[in-house]
């Protein structure tokens, strides 16, 4: 009868073992706002895996690639209170800044993303993206989207905005 108690133990550790690496590895989020219509929709709940900080050359995601960020506090409107982001990856470090970025940026055909930056852009045309936010830090992209999250997640979630300027 030991044996039992002893393999429940041991399977009790491994499965808590595994929940851990799993949260740290993974992340819910729950879009807010429109902004990435019609990829995402309002209220849809994303699976996001993690980026490692400061991973030298490979940062984890690439062009067209839909991301989790940190906004700048100077740039959270206060009527939102969401400090998280989900756009689509724009433009990497050495990619031309998109045309519809360039005023904003001040840019103009020959600038370049500078190192260590991504520009951001939402799939609806009236998005908060890198026209209002400016260039986004590589080191604040959290999270890559990978799909839809289960119905039955855990509780893991972060409101992450999708919105759009003011919405």
């Amino acid at each position: 009868m030991s044996w039992v108690l002893g393999l429940a133990v041991v399977l009790l550790v491994v499965g808590f073992a595994l929940a851990l690496h799993t949260r740290r590895r993974w992340m819910v989020v729950t879009v807010e706002g429109n902004s990435m219509s019609p990829t995402l929709h309002h209220g849809q709940r994303l699976l996001a895996r993690r980026v490692r900080p400061g991973r030298a050359g490979d940062a984890g995601f690439s062009r067209s690639d839909i991301v989790v960020f940190v906004v700048p506090p100077e740039k959270v409107v206060a009527a939102e209170n969401l400090v998280h982001r989900v756009k689509r990856v724009a433009a990497i470090a050495g990619d031309p800044v998109p045309e519809w970025a360039r005023p904003a940026l001040a840019a103009d055909e020959h600038t370049r993303v500078p190192p260590g930056k991504v520009v951001v852009s939402g799939d609806n045309a009236r998005s908060q993206d890198s026209r209002q936010l400016g260039y986004i830090d590589v080191g604040a992209i959290i999270a890559v989207v990978r799909g839809d999250a289960p119905r039955q997640a855990s509780k893991v979630t972060r409101n992450a905005s999708a919105s759009n300027s003011g919405q």
